[in-house]
């Protein structure tokens, strides 16, 4: 009778053991993997077709404003968002124009960095103008 009371307990110790808090947490990264290597060698002048191979499809690209591509890394741990990285890409006539990076923010940041900007207006000439 004795063995198989000292099994429950061991059993019962080791089950314990792996549900004890803070034994292991990793932090997660959402979004896009921007890896240091890769963003640094982006440069002005570079097509869609070659950032896009470069540093993969971006999170967000405005549907007013195609020429504006983000980029977002964002870091959580325990549930928590620790970090944001962005890499903020314009584009003109097809070729990277202008890039920048930032950090920090809160979760909601994504969507004050899309640019709500309507594009160019064509000639209001045109026959089809204002449709």
């Amino acid at each position: 009778m004795r063995p198989i009371s000292t099994h429950i307990i061991l059993a019962t110790l080791v089950l314990a053991g792996c549900s004890f808090p803070g034994i292991h947490k990793d932090k997660v990264k959402q979004g896009n993997q921007l890896i240091i290597e890769r963003v640094e060698r982006l440069e002005i002048g570079m097509t869609r077709d070659q950032v896009q191979f470069l540093l993969g499809s971006p999170i967000t690209v405005n549907t007013f404003n195609p020429n504006r591509w983000i980029y977002l890394e964002r870091i959580d741990f325990d549930g928590k968002v620790q970090k944001n990285n962005y890499l903020i890409i314009n584009f003109k006539d097809d070729l990277v124009f202008d890039f920048q990076r930032e950090s920090g923010g809160s979760p909601s940041d994504p969507l004050s960095k899309i640019d709500t900007t309507p594009p160019d207006r064509p000639d209001e000439g045109s026959w089809w103008w204002p449709f």
